[in-house]
């Protein structure tokens, strides 16, 4: 019996790493994706030809976006190239591609208002470093990472309410008290924006997070647009919400102007489509490792056991 007991101490060993990494692997909760992680993307139907004017503008209007990011303002918008216009700030133009005359591009970038400088840096230049690829010579394009918005455009106009990004998650519940905790958080996100005209706020883009029982949720608005539009973007993105998501257990709504997102806990879909699959998968192939590792201890073990034996 004395000889076995390395290995019955070797099995629990084991047994104990094995259901640790599986707990790990699995443990439920938000699991919010990277803030660089793509969300959506609106491109213009119309291309600028190479080699013009308006090419050699974006691209200093997109080197200008990474750079003041890495200064660490959370929202900013952009002039580049001869032309009027204060950007794309509360005019935030609808991606209709129409190429301005004077051939000037306006931009703007925010992060999400939980971000750090750092984070929103990062996004800030992995967003912008997409815009060559997701909206190739696009006249005009918005760009929306889960921590992050890019968009520029070839004019400024008046925004739209149509909606950019929406999506309901499959699970769905209809138990009254997820129900009035969902709506006491939708509630309390749009109230506190009808509330709220400091002009920094307006300035920077108001930012709100709101939780009720197992309900979280957050909202926020384009920086530089006035209190009452923000108000009533988030009156229409709610509407959307409930509207077309019905009793889902989480959903996302992105407006020209404005966002809503709610989950309930354990529920937060974004990771569905993030990187949750290759979190199971590392996982695997971090188990299967210490189980050959392990293997090749035991046969070494009684390798050594049979010949000094």
């Amino acid at each position: 019996m004395e000889q076995l007991a390395p290995m019955h101490l070797l099995t629990s060993c084991l047994a104990a790493v094995v259901l640790l990494l599986l707990h790990v692997g699995v443990t439920p909760g938000r699991a919010s994706a990277a803030p660089g992680t793509f969300v959506y993307a609106g491109c213009s139907p119309s291309r600028y030809a190479p080699n013009t004017a308006f090419e050699s503008n974006l691209h200093s209007l997109l080197a200008s976006m990474a750079s003041t990011a890495s200064s660490g303002a959370a929202y900013n918008s952009f002039t580049s190239g001869v032309g009027s216009g204060a950007g794309l700030g509360k005019e935030a133009a609808a991606v209709d591609g129409a190429p301005a005359p004077s051939a000037a591009a306006y931009g703007l970038y925010q992060c999400r208002g939980d971000l750090s400088a750092g984070d929103c840096t990062a996004c800030v230049h992995d967003t912008v470093a997409r815009v060559g690829s997701v909206c190739a010579n696009a006249y005009a394009a918005s760009l929306q990472s889960d921590g992050c918005l890019v968009r520029y455009g070839a004019r400024s106009g008046a925004a739209d309410a149509s909606v950019a990004y929406r999506k309901c998650s499959s699970g769905s519940s209809d138990d009254a008290t997820f129900l009035k905790s969902r709506d006491a958080v939708l509630a309390q996100l749009q109230g506190e924006a009808a509330a709220t005209a400091s002009a920094s706020a307006s300035a920077s883009g108001y930012y709100k997070v709101s939780t009720s029982g197992a309900v979280q949720g957050v909202a926020q608005c384009l920086g530089g647009i006035p209190a009452p539009d923000c108000a009533s973007c988030l009156g229409q993105a709610v509407g959307q919400v409930k509207g077309t998501c019905g009793d889902a257990l989480a959903a996302d709504v992105y407006l020209a102007q404005c966002s809503v997102r709610y989950w309930a806990n354990g529920d937060y879909f974004r990771a569905s489509h993030g990187d949750s699959g290759d979190d199971v998968g590392k996982t695997v192939a971090i188990i299967i490792g210490i189980l050959a590792g392990l293997a090749l201890f035991v046969v070494f073990i009684s390798f050594l056991r049979k010949t000094c034996g």
